[in-house]
């Protein structure tokens, strides 16, 4: 929908800004972060919605680069955004916030009342709803998993020699979607940075429900605007927690059991295995903490013969190096860290589950999708739900991304954040145009394995559902830079055409 008080005289147009602030000389080719600034342009009316502002912790530069883009924003939208959406807590959705807080949070002008950046409308999904009971418990389950995943990364980074912290090195790297503790609190920064957002906010923020159809605000009346579709999250926590495919092992590869991650806490806080009330062993079999073992502080029989040939101490070190050495190789007390990879892994997928997923529709019939991260049960829950408009009309999943042009590719292009069959396929128009906010090579050297982002397969379906029609922070679409990029080499010039790229950003017109 666009606004009644332009629509009669000139069309609306529309712009899709993804930045990247790549700087002169730097090794890193794009940005692992999403910054979307959209223009709705009609007549001498503009709206400015941005969703999301952030980039991956550990990233070069990421303070200085923020703060070009918060600049950029500012200019570009003489310093009202009409529309925020904060889509969820990941660091590289939301770091911005705090590494341009002048910009973004700043007080007002004490004489004139100016701000730097005001902020009129606010869209966050229904998971930051201070107060609803689902969204408590949600924060409960978040914040011990969180606390659990930052204690392990604290006791791997105590002993990187032990092969279990090894194997476990990819938990460090997922910090990178979590961002820094804050105030030394084993939780997200991400909590704190949502609540100074929605007290910026002029208008009350809007908690949003899947299903729901409602147009996109504006600082003034008469401003340009579009109709917005909430795909999710989904309320079913059958679909919020399900992070991967049915087929296969799916299932089994991922914790559920909350209670695990209260057991991890407390065994990387340092304490004892023999200390928990739900050990499996009868008490005559729990009555040797294994630190009074280590300490020698028992005296008992049985706990010399394990403290001399499992543990040994300074003097066994000094005098029989050998036996040392074999003592330490039988025990697997720092094996239960291999946990920390499918914790970190779990805590990741179903943070980008709580993603606020949304379409858009353009006056000549056709939508936008922006995925945010969501994954498996996001998107599968979109078809479990009608949409219906202001005039009554309802609207399928299926209809909404039939007719989608543009496609904001879910995390990054991850494996798990693009559906196939009741994703992508849908997404059947000739012209369609898919943006990856990516840094490829920088994502390879994330974690013990490197990340795939995009994941081969995702890139294969989208360079065939799109003909080569993608956006990529990571890429440049100069005439040099096409010639030696063979997956340009083909790409309609209409595509071309629509793109304005800077250092800053690549910016799409859509209509």
């Amino acid at each position: 929908m666009a606004s009644t008080a332009t629509a009669t005289t000139a069309p609306l147009q529309v712009y899709v800004r993804m930045y990247r602030a790549l700087q002169q000389g730097a090794t890193y080719k794009g940005m692992l972060g999403d910054c979307f600034l959209l223009r709705l342009v009609q007549g001498d009316r503009t709206s400015h919605i941005l969703i999301d502002c952030g980039l991956l912790l550990g990233s070069a530069d990421a303070d200085a680069r923020m703060k070009t883009i918060a600049a950029d924003i500012v200019q570009t939208s003489g310093g009202v955004l009409d529309l925020l959406v904060v889509t969820h807590e990941h660091w590289d959705h939301i770091s911005g916030f705090s590494q341009a807080r002048d910009v973004f949070l700043g007080a007002a002008d004490p004489e004139t009342g100016a701000e730097t950046l005001e902020i009129a409308h606010l869209w966050m999904g229904w998971t930051e709803k201070d107060g609803d009971p689902q969204v408590q418990r949600l924060r409960e389950r978040f914040d011990k998993t969180g606390a659990a995943l930052s204690a392990l990364a604290e006791r791997i980074a105590q002993d990187p020699a032990s092969p279990a912290a090894a194997a476990a090195a990819q938990t460090v790297g997922l910090q990178g979607f979590r961002g820094a503790a804050s105030n030394g609190a084993k939780r997200l920064q991400g909590r704190e940075i949502m609540a100074a957002l929605k007290g910026k906010s002029k208008a009350p923020p809007q908690f949003l429900e899947p299903g729901t159809v409602l147009p996109t605000p504006a600082a003034k009346p008469g401003g340009p605007a579009l109709r917005a579709y909430v795909l999710g999250p989904p309320r079913d926590e059958e679909f919020l927690f399900k992070d991967k495919p049915s087929s296969g092992k799916a299932q089994e590869t991922y914790l559920t059991d909350l209670q695990l991650s209260d057991e991890i806490l407390r065994f990387a806080q340092g304490g004892d295995l023999g200390s928990g009330t739900d050990t499996p062993f009868a008490p005559q079999y729990r009555t040797l903490p294994v630190a009074d073992v280590e300490q020698g502080t028992l005296d008992s029989d049985d706990a010399a013969w394990l403290a001399a040939r499992y543990f040994g101490n300074e003097s066994t070190q000094k005098s029989d190096p050998a036996l040392y050495k074999m003592n330490a190789r039988r025990r697997i007390d720092a094996d239960w860290l291999g946990i920390a990879d499918p914790l970190a892994l779990k805590l990741d997928s179903d943070t980008n589950n709580t993603s606020l997923a949304l379409a858009f529709d353009l006056p000549d019939g056709t939508s936008m999708v922006f995925a945010a991260d969501a994954q498996v049960g996001n998107w599968l829950s979109w078809h479990e739900q009608s949409y219906r408009d202001e005039t009554g009309t309802e609207h399928s999943a299926e209809q909404i991304l039939n007719r989608t042009r543009f496609y904001k590719v879910g995390h990054h292009g991850s494996h798990n954040a693009t559906l196939d069959e009741k994703g992508l396929a849908m997404m059947t128009r000739d012209d369609l145009v898919a943006a990856v906010p990516t840094d490829e090579e920088f994502g390879k050297r994330q974690g013990s394995s490197g990340w795939q982002m995009p994941n081969p397969r995702v890139k294969a379906a989208l360079r065939a559902r799109t003909r080569d029609r993608i956006l990529r922070n990571d890429r440049h679409y100069d005439a040099a830079s096409r010639a030696a990029d063979p997956e340009l080499a083909d790409v309609d010039a209409d595509f071309l055409a629509r793109i304005t790229e800077t250092d800053l950003y690549l910016e799409y017109r859509v209509l």
